[in-house]
């Protein structure tokens, strides 16, 4: 059974009393313009107990008339080290903004407490074919949850986007803002989201860009959507593939189902969904990457699956961070036969990608058995707020889609080509232009806006 909760219930917040944040250089930095400062915050509603985050601000360098606030993804990672990289995305909107962003709660950064756990990459296990398999699985996860959980227990049950969110609001009130702009790329779509659960009488604008729908009232109906957005993307790649490819594809999962294909140049063997989710990869990097697929396609018909493997030092599939966020913003199974049912159904709408990608695959795998409940389950977005914007690549414009749709009168840029993260990440002109107007002046652009 997939484990749901209850919906957030959206709080009300008192008006704003700006606290004296005492801006200085951010540590280790003296040549940039960033500035940072500590904000105390409440580790959990009705805490006492508190956790200093760090918050760093691009100052306006004109007349300032609000802040933006931006969270670039992750989940985790040092999102002021980033703005730092990043900066030149926000010039226009500097004119007459600040720009303010801080580290995350509870992982490596300039934020303290930092809970002591791997924060390097995750293997995503096999399908288990039984509910003993699950079972092995989740008494596994535990015992690495317990490992990181151990050094700050309060602190690991509430590291959710949803705390993230109230961190947000925290800030928000320290700056004295009444309402606030907020920009959530990628993973910080999330976050974006959950701010917007609670606190939709707060935001002013709202832009997501390369995010996953996380606000949902059907968490299976939305895998199945996730698994036609990868099939779709595929199609683009089997469209200009030779005739028949999209069949010998087929019949290559099917044969690494039955019998993993070797990989001996990674010392690995693929079994077909790994295959899937490392030919998605491959793929959806675009035409630039589709002379290799098609190679590593034929190479491994021929008995060798290495073109499949990803760089780095372990050849199988494998996300960053440990799951802690993630294995409290989402549903875990209970069983595996009620596993094996989604996975049937998304290898039914989805016959070449199947459920090769995380949210059905890494995510239920890993956070099986976590010792935490799930904080923050997906759940619709409030009626009440402001027109929203979104934007997306070929991947990600179906799922930030999904989100954006759900507020009146909001609006969607769309990019037809590979890529990740319009705004930051790929610094597409023509989307930084729209976003800048949009927080600035509360400017949509036209509906059906492409940016090349």
């Amino acid at each position: 059974m997939i484990r749901t909760l209850l919906a957030l219930t959206v709080l009300t917040t008192p008006a704003p009393a700006a606290q004296d944040l005492q801006w200085a250089a951010c540590p280790g930095d003296t040549e940039s313009e960033l500035q940072c400062a500590d904000l105390p915050v409440a580790i959990a509603p009705g805490s006492d107990r508190k956790l200093t985050l760090k918050v760093a601000r691009l100052p306006a360098t004109g007349e300032k008339k609000g802040t933006v606030m931006i969270n670039f993804g992750g989940p985790q990672g040092d999102q002021i080290a980033i703005m730092r990289s990043w900066g030149k995305i926000f010039a226009e909107i500097r004119k007459s903004m600040d720009v303010v962003t801080w580290d995350p709660r509870g992982y490596p950064g300039l934020g303290k407490p930092v809970l002591q756990c791997d924060w390097g990459p995750l293997r995503t296990p096999a399908f288990p074919d039984d509910q003993a398999g699950l079972d092995e699985l989740a008494a596994a996860n535990r015992a690495r949850g317990d490992r990181c959980r151990n050094t700050d227990p309060e602190l690991f049950d509430h590291m959710d986007s949803a705390s993230d969110a109230r961190d947000a609001e925290a800030i928000r009130r320290a700056l004295g803002e009444d309402t606030m702009n907020f920009i959530g790329t990628s993973y910080g779509g999330t976050i974006a989201q959950a701010y917007a659960r609670q606190f939709p009488e707060r935001v002013r604008t709202m832009y997501v860009d390369g995010t996953g729908n996380h606000s949902t009232r059907d968490w299976e109906r939305e895998l199945t959507a996730i698994a036609r957005d990868n099939e779709r993307l595929m199609d683009r790649f089997f469209a200009w593939a030779p005739k028949g490819t999209e069949r010998r594809w087929r019949e290559l999962v099917a044969r690494a189902a039955k019998e993993p294909i070797p990989a001996p140049k990674v010392k690995a063997r693929y079994d077909g969904t790994q295959l899937r989710l490392l030919a998605t990869q491959k793929g959806k990097r675009g035409p630039a990457e589709w002379e290799g697929l098609l190679a590593a396609i034929k190479a491994a018909e021929g008995g060798d699956a290495s073109g499949f493997a990803p760089g780095g030092r372990d050849p199988y599939p494998a996300l960053m961070g440990g799951g802690v966020k993630e294995c409290l913003d989402f549903p875990r199974p209970e069983s595996q036969r009620k596993l094996a049912r989604t996975i049937r159904r998304l290898r039914k709408v989805a016959p070449s990608m199947g459920a090769a990608f995380p949210l059905a695959w890494h995510a239920p795998l890993t956070c099986a058995g976590w010792p935490a409940q799930v904080a923050n389950p997906p759940s619709p977005l409030p009626r009440k707020l402001p027109p929203m914007l979104g934007a997306g690549t070929w991947l990600d414009y179906a799922p930030t889609s999904r989100v954006v749709e759900q507020v009146r009168g909001s609006r969607m840029i769309k990019f037809d080509g590979p890529g990740h993260n319009l705004f930051a990440a790929m610094a597409n002109a023509c989307v930084i232009d729209h976003v800048s107007a949009y927080v600035t002046t509360r400017k949509l652009p036209p509906r059906n806006t492409e940016c090349a």
